[in-house]
Order: structure tokens, then C-alpha cells, then sequence
């Protein structure tokens, strides 16, 4: 009887102890965000007003960052502000961002992969730009890893960056410095994004803890995986076939990626576009680049939307193909998103279900010109997405980006992985 008593006893104080353990951890408005905890999967989509900047925690404690959100060469009135302040540069807040939602005692990035080779993606140079004492000048990746040590790089075109043409300019220049740099004294490894892999970022620390975690290499520079084995094939012809003045833009090879966990499926591709049709009479198929690798992706749960919901982007066959529940819209300038993004995103005729949008910040000549955004889930903030341990379902947490506190403003879900 006393033995059972124990039992019973043992049962109650283990049962007691989990559900305080998840109560510790339950996410409330106007408290800071819970760490994340091994076994599950944070997407944060950080809000630095000056582009796009997501970090992952992968279930083992991995970290993933991908695009660095640097300062831009544009400093046109339409731009938004930067969040939280002015004080630090955008790359200086995402490495403090970073920093604080790493699992406790990593101090290191195990991955930074930059989608394609434009400022607000990498981090542009100026010449005002601040220069390291390592000889290379500091915007988005290179003061990202000036606080925060890199394991590895990951990008589109190592080691040449020949295609479709040599990429030469202040920006590029000083990347290919700062590569060399670090390789030679602190031996970071550097990678070309090799589509149809599903092994090329990995789980680091605990590799066969999580057997139903992926990440599939999906799309870049031209090349799509077939959907089988690791095959690709090239969607642009070559070079020589097409005159230089209508090579492949650069948000056109742009990275894409699927993260599966389970049943839960997210996508992001940096600045992926449609078919260019704002100037040409008949537009060129080999140019619509987005169909073809959301085909390749299948449905998803979550979606980072392409080039900030620009209007060139997010096609009717691409969001009918993914047809997501959650939509973020990591904006940094007014039109984002666009009247017609908007409206595609929210049309029960592209896909039928409901969807939520998550917008990191809507500007208020947005907000009167996009009609219906204001319908939107949130309209500013960092937004996290939490996916609980095994991926069967998952929050949305929209964090307030006015300070560091990393104050929850609104708690959505759980959803249901599909």
C-alpha cells in the first residue's frame, strides 16, 4: 500500500512538475518572450525597418541566420524607420537580436546564409560605411560577425561570383575581403548553396535526436530541385542564348529553402520574383521563376513572402501552389505589401482557407492605399513562430520592436500543422 502511495505519489510530483514546466514557459502578452526550449523550432522574423533578417533556432539549438538586414544605399523618403532607433546600425541590432534568442551558452552562429547579393539582404557599402580593423568595412553579414563569431557562410555563388556576370561593387568587393579574412584567421567555412540537398545545413548538436527534421535545398541561381532524390534541373538557358542586357536579375537566383519538422512546412526565398511583365509585351516563360519553385515546395504551413510583398512578386500560381495559413511580410518601405500582393494574398479565389498576415511594420501611406490591410493579423513588430517539439503544431508571437525587452504584444494559435 505505502509502495503504491509512493507510486502514485512519484506520478503526481512528475505530472506537477511538466505542467509547471509548461506553464513557466507559456507565452502572455506584456511578458518577454519564454527561451525557446530543446525540441522546438523559432523562426524569428526580426523588424529592423532597413531588410530582411531571419533567424532560426533549430530543434537541437542550431542557429540559422538568414540575410543580415545591413544598411542600404537608398536613403529615399519612402523608406521606413529603423526599429528600434537610429542608435545602432541594422546589423548591430540583429546581432544583439540574435544574441539574446540563442540557446543559453552558445555564442556562436553555426550558419549565416545570405539569399542573394543586394544591400538589404547582405548589407550595402557607402562611403561612410565604418571600417574593422580586420581591413573590410562593416554593413549587415560583416558587422553581424564582428560581435558574433560564424561557423559557416553560405551564398549563392562561392567561390567565383561570375554569374551570369563578375559581381564587382563596393558591396561585393568588401564581402569577398571580409571572406578571406575570416577564413584565414578563424576559419570559418564558406559554401555554395547547392539545390536538392537535404543535408547541406544540418542539425549540429544533437544530428539524430529530431529524424523527422529537414532542410531541403530547393532553389538557386537557375537550378530547381526535381522533387526527387536530390536531382535539379536548370530553368535558365545559356547565357550565350539570350542577349546580356536580359541575363537573370539577381532577386531571380535568389535562395529558396524548406524547413519540414514533422508536419509543419515553412518557406522562405529571399526576393524571388514573378514573370516580368511591368515592360514587355510578351513576357519571357524562363523569367517566371516563383511557380516553378513553389511546385517544388509543395503546401506549406508558413511563408516569409517573397521581395517584402513587393508587386512583383507572390503570383497567383505561386500562393495557389503553397497555399499557407500564416503569411509574414518583412517590409521595410512604403508598398509593402502592395495593392495587388495584398489583394492575391487574401483572395478565397487563389486558394480557399483561412490565412493570417503578419506584417512586420505597415507605414501609413500603406495602410491608406493597400485597402485591407488594417484586416491584418499584426501590422508591426518582430513576429516569431514557435513550433512545439515534434512540429504537430505551432504559435505566432508578434514581439514589440520599439526596445530590446522582447515584450510579447499578441499571441495567435495554436495552429495545426497540416
Amino acid at each position: 500500500m505505502r509502495a503504491s502511495m509512493l507510486r502514485l505519489s512519484a506520478i503526481t510530483l512528475s505530472s506537477w512538475i511538466s505542467a509547471t514546466s509548461v506553464a513557466a514557459a507559456t507565452a502572455r502578452v506584456g511578458e518577454p518572450l519564454p527561451p525557446w526550449r530543446e525540441g522546438e523550432l523559432d523562426i524569428h522574423h526580426i523588424n529592423t525597418g532597413r531588410g530582411e533578417s531571419q533567424v532560426l533556432i533549430l530543434p537541437d539549438g542550431t542557429g540559422l541566420l538568414i540575410d543580415m538586414s545591413g544598411k542600404t544605399s537608398e536613403q529615399a523618403p519612402f523608406l521606413l524607420p529603423s526599429r528600434p532607433d537610429a542608435s545602432r546600425p541594422p546589423g548591430e541590432w540583429v546581432a544583439r537580436h540574435v544574441r539574446r534568442v540563442l540557446p543559453a551558452g552558445r555564442d556562436k552562429l553555426d550558419y549565416a546564409l545570405i539569399s542573394h547579393f543586394h544591400g538589404d539582404h547582405m548589407g550595402s557599402i557607402t562611403p561612410d560605411s565604418p571600417w574593422s580593423a580586420n581591413g573590410y568595412q562593416l554593413s549587415g553579414i560583416t558587422e553581424v560577425a564582428e560581435s558574433l563569431p560564424v561557423a559557416k557562410v553560405i551564398d549563392r555563388g562561392w567561390p567565383r561570383y561570375d554569374y551570369p556576370v563578375q559581381l564587382s561593387n563596393p558591396t561585393m568587393d568588401n564581402y569577398c575581403r571580409f571572406l578571406d579574412w575570416q577564413i584565414r584567421n578563424t576559419g570559418l567555412v564558406v559554401e555554395a548553396f547547392q539545390p536538392g540537398r537535404n543535408d547541406q545545413i544540418a542539425l549540429m548538436h544533437t544530428r539524430n535526436a529530431y529524424p523527422k527534421f529537414e532542410i531541403r535545398n530547393l532553389y538557386a541561381s537557375g537550378r530547381v530541385w526535381t522533387g526527387e532524390g536530390v536531382s535539379t534541373r536548370s530553368l535558365f538557358p545559356a547565357l550565350d542564348d539570350i542577349a546580356q542586357n536580359d541575363h537573370p536579375g539577381e532577386n531571380k537566383q535568389s535562395i529558396a529553402l524548406r524547413v519540414r519538422y514533422g508536419a509543419f512546412d515553412y518557406y522562405t526565398g529571399g526576393d524571388l520574383s514573378a514573370v516580368d511583365e511591368e515592360t514587355v509585351i510578351e513576357p519571357v516563360a524562363w523569367k517566371n521563376v516563383e511557380p516553378v519553385v513553389a511546385n517544388a515546395c509543395g503546401p506549406v504551413d508558413v511563408m516569409k513572402a517573397n521581395h517584402r510583398g513587393s508587386w512583383d512578386a507572390n503570383s497567383i500560381p505561386f500562393l495557389a501552389a503553397l497555399r499557407p495559413r500564416v503569411i509574414v511580410v518583412p517590409s521595410r518601405a512604403d508598398g509593402h505589401p502592395a495593392v495587388s500582393t495584398y489583394k492575391r494574398m487574401t483572395s478565397q479565389e487563389v486558394w480557399t482557407g483561412e490565412r493570417d498576415i503578419f506584417i512586420t511594420n505597415v507605414s501609413d501611406a500603406t495602410a491608406r492605399t493597400t485597402y485591407g490591410v488594417d484586416k491584418a493579423a499584426s501590422v508591426q513588430g518582430h513576429v516569431v513562430i514557435r513550433v512545439e517539439r515534434g512540429g504537430a503544431q505551432y504559435r505566432v508571437l508578434v514581439l514589440d520592436d520599439a526596445d530590446e525587452a522582447m515584450r510579447i504584444k499578441a499571441v495567435h494559435g495554436p495552429y495545426m500543422s497540416n
